[in-house]
């Protein structure tokens, strides 16, 4: 995270928009956070509802947010790059993030899927045959709160990055508007 923000304010000449119109720059803003708060919704979710019902690693977790994606920490993950952004940056570094991320996490779906395979066999294949991989199926999004639950203790585990990255994005659009008001 510190390695992508040392990058952003290094490239902001290039990156961060410089004549932006307020109202798109508002709108932008308000979509994007709404993104950030929605993926760190599916990962706490998703997080809490695995611990609880995997049973210390012996039951595979094919309800809750498991129903709708099979990978949702990674699916809210990218979701909340996709809100930062949205909020921060040119709409064209979205394509520089999802390669990074899918170069990361594809491999590590592999991995993971692997193991999955192999302790839990058929029941896994079935699983998968049902539930696809990276993006949720439209009809599921709309059910969404048939799927997604929210306890406050889950919270706790991912209240550390949630608090960051928000104070992280409000630390830079707050530099981006000082630079833009240094400009003008």
């Amino acid at each position: 995270m510190f390695l992508g923000l040392g990058a952003i304010v290094l490239l902001s000449n290039s990156v961060f928009p410089h004549e932006r119109q307020p109202a798109l720059d508002g709108v932008l803003s308000a979509v994007g956070m709404g993104l950030v708060l929605f993926g760190f919704l599916f990962r706490i979710s998703a997080r809490g509802y695995k611990e609880e019902n995997t049973l210390n690693g012996n039951a595979l977790v094919k309800t809750g947010p498991y129903a709708i994606i099979r990978n949702p920490m990674y699916f809210g993950t990218f979701i909340i790059g996709t809100g930062v952004v949205v909020m921060l940056l040119e709409l064209w570094f979205f394509f520089l993030f999802a390669a990074v991320f899918f170069m990361i996490y594809i491999p590590q779906i592999k991995k993971e899927e692997k193991i999955l395979l192999e302790r839990f066999g058929r029941e896994y294949k079935e699983y998968c045959r049902s539930t696809p991989k990276y993006l949720p199926r439209p009809d599921y999004l709309l059910r969404i709160n048939k799927y997604i639950s929210l306890k406050p203790f889950w919270i706790k585990k991912e209240i550390i990055p949630l608090v960051t990255t928000i104070s992280v994005v409000l630390m830079i659009e707050t530099w981006e508007y000082a630079r833009l008001l240094w400009h003008k």
